[in-house]
């Protein structure tokens, strides 16, 4: 379709919209609708969601909601599925060096470049905001969710999210310190660690793994190993996936309650809240679309030289990783960010409360922005792989046919020999019609006998 036929295409294809087709759009988009009516509570009640507030949400949600999450994982994800995924290593050193080299680079050369500009009206705990986003590792429970949704690797997704967060407490830190060196310019945001930062650091992130990640995935794996058939047919009945949208809701929720409550959007210029929202969107979809070019373009680029091909060949994955490894490089999370920033400058000295909160708007405005780009990319994914999910079913059906060859030749011959019955029933039952009609020859000898004797 040419630039000159889109308008006529767009007027045509609005025309033929009834108010069934808005109402399904509306009903579809529902994640996006329960979070921006879930960002208004938190504005209005930011004391009922923040931490420490009415329900003590550090706990019964920054905990209970993405335990619930990855319950719901282990209870629907094949075993067999997950073990295959945990040896995929080209996903995972493909995914981990551009979550945490590729991401934190641009991250970096974005927020260095507007720190020597020197405009008086951008803060400098934004900017440092940036570079702290970009080291910190990819979200742990809406990967999943949106993976699922999009019929992408959510196994590998899993797999890829805990890889990332075990990483982080090694990784983040080293990462930040050396940015942060680039320039004396960074001055007091330069964190000072020592003195238990780290070790809380350490504490937190493994503490919360465990209890959000590992403990539920197995007994939903356990629960799924010890009655297959009820879990099954529970899941698929109450539709048990769509529940961890709504703890993924809650959990921001709580994210934008706890800001609200320390007026930490308040105290940013015009300038520093344009920037944040301009470079969080553009480098999201940035990252995506690159990530998109990386693994699914070098399908296209073929080498003579076979080491050159090789090393291409690496980055060439399918559809269903292809939307794993989008979904997991471009997001980061606020759940580790915060504990970060709480442990890199919790004995600084000149580090304040407030300062503390404007260093984690950009990561909480890039976690909204990112949960509806993601959100509305879902139902594009899904179309996309749909031709690859049709080739898996005719692929496995045909294997299914394969490995049963002797029940195939068991079930044809006995429908030959039912065949063979039938038509020897039908015979001997239209020779007895015969006989009935016309006489048999033994009964026409004996009739001839008795009028000859």
């Amino acid at each position: 379709m040419g630039v000159k036929e889109f308008p006529a295409k767009f007027r045509a294809y609005v025309k033929s919209l009834t108010w069934r087709d808005v109402w399904n759009f509306i009903i579809d988009q529902w994640f996006l609708e329960c979070l921006g009516i879930s960002i208004l509570i938190a504005y209005l009640v930011p004391n009922l969601g923040k931490r420490g507030g009415w329900i003590a949400a550090q706990y019964s949600v920054i905990y209970v909601c993405p335990a619930l999450i990855f319950f719901i994982s282990g209870l629907t994800m094949d075993t067999t599925v997950l073990i295959k995924s945990a040896a995929l290593y080209r996903i995972h050193l493909v995914s981990q060096i551009m979550s945490y080299l590729y991401t934190s680079m641009f991250f970096f050369v974005f927020s260095y470049a507007a720190l020597m500009a020197n405009n008086k009206n951008i803060s400098l705990p934004v900017l440092g905001g940036f570079i702290l986003l970009g080291c910190t590792p990819t979200t742990i429970g809406s990967n999943v969710v949106f993976t699922r949704n999009a019929h992408g690797n959510h196994a590998a997704t899993l797999i890829e999210v805990t890889i990332a967060n075990l990483l982080s407490p090694v990784l983040s830190p080293a990462l930040i310190s050396m940015y942060m060196s680039s320039s004396d310019a960074w001055g007091e945001l330069r964190p000072a660690g020592g003195n238990g930062g780290y070790q809380a650091l350490y504490r937190s992130v493994f503490m919360q793994l465990g209890l959000t990640v590992f403990v539920p995935l197995f007994v939903g794996q356990a629960l799924r190993f010890v009655a297959t058939k009820p879990v099954k047919w529970f899941t698929e009945k109450f539709k048990v996936n769509k529940f961890s949208s709504v703890f993924l809701i809650l959990i921001m929720w709580s994210t934008f309650s706890s800001s609200f409550a320390t007026g930490a959007f308040k105290s940013l210029t015009p300038q520093s809240t344009g920037l944040v929202l301009m470079l969080d969107f553009g480098l999201y979809w940035f990252f995506l679309f690159s990530t998109l070019v990386v693994t699914r373009g070098s399908r296209k680029v073929h080498f003579k030289n076979k080491y050159l091909d090789g090393i291409l060949n690496f980055f060439r994955f399918n559809k269903r990783d292809t939307i794993a490894i989008c979904y997991v490089v471009p997001a980061k999370t606020p759940a580790l960010g915060v504990p970060l920033i709480n442990a890199l400058y919790a004995n600084h000295p000149n580090i304040s409360d407030q300062t503390k909160q404007i260093l984690q708007i950009p990561i909480i405005l890039y976690q909204i922005e990112q949960l509806c780009f993601s959100s509305s990319s879902v139902p594009f994914f899904r179309r996309w792989v749909r031709d690859e999910e049709e080739a898996a079913k005719l692929e496995a059906d045909d294997k299914a046919r394969i490995e049963k060859p002797g029940e195939t030749d068991i079930e044809r011959l006995g429908e030959s020999s039912n065949s063979s019955c039938t038509e020897v029933t039908r015979s001997e039952s239209e020779e007895q019609a015969i006989d009935d009609l016309v006489g048999s020859p033994q009964k026409v000898q004996g009739a001839e006998r008795e009028k000859n004797p």
